[in-house]
């Protein structure tokens, strides 16, 4: 129990900053309009929620401490 506690931690603890900092990216691909053989479509760039990346900070302090205190 205590070392995957520790590892998930970790996990969520670097997860949470990359998403905290704007490093993840994604593209959203929408089309607009299609005219016989011609098709439109416009992409867009977006992120995750900043708010994501803190509460994931946050889980994961929690499963840290949690995973250091415990005793087997």
């Amino acid at each position: 129990m205590r070392t995957p506690a520790i590892v998930l931690g970790i996990l969520l603890l670097l997860a949470g900053g990359l998403i905290s900092l704007g490093v993840f990216e994604f593209d959203r691909t929408e089309k607009v309009a299609e005219i016989g053989p011609v098709t439109i479509t416009k992409t867009e760039t977006e992120r995750p929620s900043l708010n994501l990346g803190y509460v994931l900070l946050g889980v994961g302090v929690v499963v840290l401490v949690i995973g250091l205190v415990v005793r087997k």
